[in-house]
Order: C-alpha cells, then structure tokens, then sequence
C-alpha cells in the first residue's frame, strides 16, 4: 500500500477538493456522503481507524497525478484496463439489483445518507442518480425494476477520468463500498 507519510497535505488540498486542517496537518475528505481524517499514521472515520479497504481507496486517490473530474461520457468498468465488468455484475450489481425497490422507495434518504443527487437517465430506467464517491471520482447509477420478461438489474458507470485517480483494483473496491454503503442505509433507515 502506499505510504501517507511523505505526502504533503497541503498541496493535496485544493488538488484532491479536501479540507486542510493545519494544527492537525491532517486532510478531511468526503467519500460516499461519510466524511474522514486522513493524518500521516492513518485513515479515520468518527474517530476511529478506518477499514482498510476505505484507506486503500483514500491513498490511491490522494497519491494519483488527476486534477480535474471529467464526468461525461460516463464509463462502464469494462473500459479501464484491468478491470472486470463480470466481477462487478456478480459481486455489486447483482445484489443492488435484488434490493431496487427498496432503493426507489426510500431514495431522498439514501441518496441523502450518500451525498447523491436524481440524475437523467441515460436509457429510461425506473431511476438514475449520481454519487460523489469522492470529491473527483463520480458514479452514476440506473436501476431498472423487475418486469414480466427481465429481471430487476443495476448499471454502475464512471465519470470519465476515474482511472487516471484511481487505480484497477482501486476501482473495484470502491464499487464495493459503494455497495456496502447503500445496503447498511437500508438495513439501518
């Protein structure tokens, strides 16, 4: 993993949209609507270490050489080298598709719990939104509810330059807090 301890937080700031705090010299940053403290010894969030799949995600994102977020065209997974779109359908779409009518009905709350906003659907599903899973890497998310012929089905895509933040494997895990994320705001409100 890579090392926090030589990374000047500062300068990270504006680059990254975070918060320097100076008497901490530490970053506060947004991930999925849940705000943590990056310091040189770790990844914090309310108070306590962070997992370390959280703190992977965090590093590579502050380590990365983008600035900018490019949203549009969204991508899907499969078109960053290295990643798996078959991985991503079985291991996070598939079970945010079998909880799409939860989603739906309780959408101002978990979409509040996650910082995302209603979005347009690309292809006229029952509902679309966007996260910001953080600050310069976005998600838009379609669901499409069950119907007589198709089953319920999730669709993940990826603001343009998400790769250039974060790396393959990166990606993938940050998919898989996204997951994560909205099923304990379902189990939880």
């Amino acid at each position: 993993m890579k090392s926090l301890e030589h990374l000047s937080f500062l300068a990270l700031a504006a680059q990254k949209d975070a918060s320097y705090h100076a008497a901490k010299d530490a970053l506060q940053i947004r991930m999925l609507g849940q705000d943590y403290f990056v310091l040189h010894n770790g990844v914090f969030l309310h108070g306590q270490k962070a997992p370390e799949s959280h703190s992977r995600v965090l590093i590579d994102y502050l380590s990365s050489s983008g600035r900018t977020l490019i949203t549009i065209p969204w991508r899907p997974i499969g078109e960053f080298a290295g990643c798996s779109l078959t991985e991503l359908k079985h291991t996070v779409e598939m079970p945010i598709a079998s909880c799409i009518d939860e989603i739906i009905d309780r959408a101002p709350i978990i979409l509040d719990m996650i910082d995302g906003e209603i979005a347009p659907s690309i292809i006229n599903s029952d509902m679309s939104f966007t996260v910001p899973a953080l600050p310069k890497v976005h998600l838009h998310i379609e669901l499409a509810r069950e119907i007589a012929e198709f089953p319920a089905e999730a669709w993940i895509l990826f603001s343009r330059n998400a790769n250039v933040f974060l790396e393959p494997a990166t990606i993938q895990m940050l998919c898989e807090l996204f997951k994560e994320r909205i099923l304990s705001c379902l189990r939880i409100y």
